[in-house]
């Protein structure tokens, strides 16, 4: 009799617990789901930020226009240290190499430069993933001014 009661008990137990450790395990679920949703529309729209400034690097004529999207995009690859993975870091300075005024690149390494800054955000953005290493260095940080 005491078995039976034992059993009774238990069976309501988990009728109870059982849907109460699902509800928190679906909830838990989707609050990950909703934070990296999130994560990754952050990231989305200083991507856009930053891609759009690139237009500072390519108007012909010098204009006030040019340098204000440089400094832009400066800012944001200054920013970039706290979300992107090492390779577009690494790319956009390499881009930066090629468009300096004092050294002469030609077009078609500008272009691949450019190029392969922008497959690196695309590739990031596709990993859809948050950066947890690194393996940039305190000298790797550099402090750029428009020209």
């Amino acid at each position: 009799m005491l078995y039976e009661k034992g059993e009774k008990i238990m069976a309501d137990f988990l009728k109870f617990f059982l849907p109460l450790v699902g509800a928190v395990v679906a909830w838990l679920a989707n609050e990950w789901q909703k934070s990296k949703r999130e994560e990754y529309q952050r990231k989305e729209e200083k991507y856009q930020v930053l891609l759009n400034s690139l237009k500072g690097f390519y108007i012909t004529t010098p204009s006030s226009e040019a340098k204000k999207m440089k400094e832009v995009f400066l800012d944001q690859l200054a920013l970039c240290w706290l979300y992107c993975p090492d390779e577009v870091i690494k790319k956009a300075y390499a881009f930066l190499v090629t468009v300096q005024t004092d050294i002469k690149c030609t077009d078609v390494q500008k272009e691949k430069a450019l190029g392969e800054f922008v497959l690196a955000i695309r590739q990031d953005l596709l990993l859809q993933t948050i950066v947890r290493t690194t393996n940039l260095k305190p000298e790797d940080f550099k402090i750029l001014k428009a020209t």
